[in-house]
């Protein structure tokens, strides 16, 4: 079965290259849903997201020359993704808006709350952080990346990155218990 499915997406991809309108449907179809969810945890909201996933299919489309086979396309396409929305947020962030720094209370003292959240409840959650604090926070703890890496993306300082997946971590645990308050209630 995996086989097929790897033969299936060569053909596509190959269909791709000599630029065939019914290969690029296929492709798009078959891996939307992936790219929607890695432009989702980027962006902050669905309309942005939207816009991220077409702009990375059209370098797909113009670019997949480039894809040498080496490494799964999924890594690839993830990659072409990651690289749009971190363009996106860079254009965005020529005037970066002032922010106050919430306090944050010990959200660890919740047990439960945290494994009982839905996946929109953490989008939620994400949404409400600045663009830059989100993306370092997605990159470094969803994504995996090195803060090197991050800051060699981003073209920011290790200790720029460092700051602001702390940062990022504080404004999470002050919303989750703003959110959760009512749970330490008697």
């Amino acid at each position: 079965m995996e086989d097929k499915v790897h033969a299936d997406i060569v053909q596509v991809i190959e269909g791709c290259r000599q630029n065939k309108r019914a290969s690029q449907h296929r492709l798009y179809a078959m891996f939307y849903n992936y790219a929607m969810s890695i432009a989702r945890r980027y962006t902050g909201n669905s309309e942005t997201s939207e816009e991220v996933v077409n702009d990375s299919f059209f370098k797909v489309f113009t670019k997949i020359h480039l894809y040498s086979g080496e490494q799964p396309f999924r890594l690839w396409l993830r990659r072409v993704i990651i690289n749009t929305a971190i363009d996106r947020l860079r254009s965005s962030l020529s005037t970066p808006p002032m922010l106050a720094l919430q306090p944050w209370h010990d959200a660890e003292s919740d047990s439960g709350i945290v494994e009982s959240l839905t996946r929109d409840q953490i989008f939620a959650m994400l949404d409400q952080l600045p663009p830059a604090y989100r993306t370092v926070f997605n990159l470094f703890v969803v994504d995996g990346f090195a803060h090197e890496e991050i800051a060699g993306m981003l073209e920011i300082n290790v200790g720029t990155s460092k700051s602001n997946l702390a940062r990022a971590r504080q404004h999470l645990k002050s919303i989750l218990s703003e959110d959760f308050e009512f749970s330490r209630k008697p």
